[in-house]
């Protein structure tokens, strides 16, 4: 197996992995300085760097350095005080990889303004879109992977809906906001957040429960959007969004 190749897959397919390569050998070891190996969130496990205690311990150490979203270089002891009782000493290094998420914003608006930098951070991958040429290509925007000047209506047909994707809704229109989710109701998503009084989404809700959808398709809007820690202001509010949305990672992270 070519692991490479197998590591453009995983990163296409979005999923979280650790590479880990030999880098240095003192001594018996068993594998040479530039063995791989590749281990996947998911528990995958693609490659040997040789077996036994030395693999065991360094698998450990992959998942580890993968829930800190770190790299790392260890040296493990292969004498026979050591884990494995090779007599030498091998040096690895743990590179995490974790694909950028795919996140969709409905609203180049004020709260847009200060949420994308913070996605940014975040490692996902924006697309931007508002209808209004002036707004979207604001400098403070620029940290989008895309910007997309159109309706929402124009966009939201090519939009390719899986578990991974998150969508957030924060438009300047009431009419926008209602077709988004509507759009997006009973379809696949990691996150659907919308902008919103109660009073507003009673009347969405009641809109959409009426056109056939259950409550049950409801219940996967975050509404109103971001953590309740009484926010206010646009940058409160993009605080409290990007807060629900690190809440949503730590929980969906795999245990080992």
């Amino acid at each position: 197996m070519n692991l490479d190749n197998k590591a453009v897959e995983l990163k296409e397919g979005g999923k979280a992995f650790c590479r880990l390569t030999v880098v240095r050998v003192d001594g018996s070891a068993p594998r040479h300085a530039g063995a791989k190996m590749i281990v996947c969130e998911d528990g995958e496990i693609y490659g040997t760097i040789g077996g036994g205690g030395l693999e065991n311990q360094a698998i450990k150490d992959a998942k580890e350095a993968l829930r800190k979203r770190t790299a790392v270089c260890k040296k493990y002891d292969l004498t026979e005080d050591g884990i494995q009782p090779c007599g030498g000493l091998t040096e690895i290094f743990i590179e995490s990889v974790v694909p950028r998420l795919p996140m969709i914003v409905f609203g180049a608006g004020h709260i847009a303004e200060k949420l994308l930098p913070m996605l940014s951070e975040l490692d996902f991958e924006v697309t931007l879109i508002d209808e209004r040429p002036d707004r979207i290509e604001m400098p403070v925007f620029a940290c989008a992977s895309n910007r997309i000047n159109e309706l929402p209506s124009k966009f939201l047909p090519t939009i390719e809906f899986h578990d991974k994707l998150h969508i957030i809704c924060i438009t300047h229109a009431h009419t926008h906001d209602e077709e988004i989710i509507r759009y997006c109701l009973g379809k696949s998503s990691a996150y659907l957040g919308l902008i919103s009084s109660r009073k507003k989404w009673a009347f969405f809700s009641g809109k959409y429960l009426g056109e056939g959808f259950t409550k049950d398709q409801l219940k996967h809007v975050s509404t109103p959007i971001g953590l309740d820690i009484g926010a206010e202001t646009p940058f409160e509010i993009a605080v409290a969004i990007v807060a629900q949305l690190i809440e949503l990672r730590t929980k969906s992270k795999p245990s080992h």
